[in-house]
């Protein structure tokens, strides 16, 4: 499997997978529906489904218009109620998917949502998997609860601030406190991601890694590409804002 990073951070989200046969998977189309097409070279024959983590506007702002291009749309059944649909018909054609229940097929895809924690209805994580390979995808979450059996080739993870720097920040009056208390909430802080690959994830296959959502100057973004490379030896990549 390919995994992108299109657009990463609280301006817009867009993120791909592509598997050996060519077919690919949106995950939060957050960004304007120009944008998508752009990012996917103005080419949908290929697209077999998109997800939907939550229900936020950089997470899904063009999901309507994923729907109104004939690409099938899974997300949780409060993600769907959350979102304002303007078109009832488009709010029917969304595929419910319900947390670690069972893994769900979405072409040659298989994906096992599971839940995350976030100031959303019911934001979702996935494990994808294709061609006995397996990605862990979680973004917008304090944390991560879970641990999977599963040795995962790609891990795309929230790294979105540094605690040092943020309270450096609160301190200085140089962030707003209501944004700064939402980051400490609802956003995983980058020790919090190295903990969680450390002690719940099997790092052996891993090949990639990417970090998801960093926040602005709440984090030293290639300061902390090179932290994660350094400790975990795999191939990291970010995507500023």
């Amino acid at each position: 499997m390919i995994f992108k990073q299109h657009y990463s951070g609280s301006l817009g989200n867009l993120y791909t997978i592509t598997n050996a046969q060519g077919q690919r998977l949106i995950i939060d189309p957050g960004v304007s529906w120009g944008d998508v097409l752009k990012a996917l070279d103005y080419d949908l024959t290929d697209v077999v489904g998109c997800l939907v983590t939550h229900e936020h506007g950089d997470h899904s702002k063009s999901a309507e218009k994923v729907i109104e291009y004939g690409i099938d749309v899974w997300m949780s059944a409060g993600t769907r109620d959350a979102i304002k649909f303007r078109n009832d018909l488009n709010r029917k054609s969304v595929y419910i998917l319900e947390s670690s229940v069972v893994e769900t097929g979405i072409g040659n895809f298989s994906v096992l949502p599971f839940n995350t924690v976030h100031d959303a209805q019911e934001p979702f994580g996935f494990v994808i998997s294709c061609n006995d390979e397996y990605l862990l995808f979680a973004t917008d979450t304090s944390n991560i609860t879970q641990k999977f059996e599963h040795k995962f080739s790609i891990i795309a993870i929230e790294c979105s601030y540094d605690a040092i720097i943020l309270l450096d920040m609160i301190e200085r009056q140089t962030i707003n406190e209501t944004l700064a208390k939402r980051l400490l909430t609802s956003h995983m802080e980058k020790e919090n991601a190295k903990r969680y690959l450390r002690e719940f994830c099997e790092m052996s296959q891993c090949r990639e890694l990417h970090l998801l959502h960093m926040s602005g100057d709440n984090i030293n973004h290639e300061k902390t590409r090179q932290e994660f490379e350094d400790e975990f030896f795999v191939s990291t990549v970010i995507c500023a804002e």
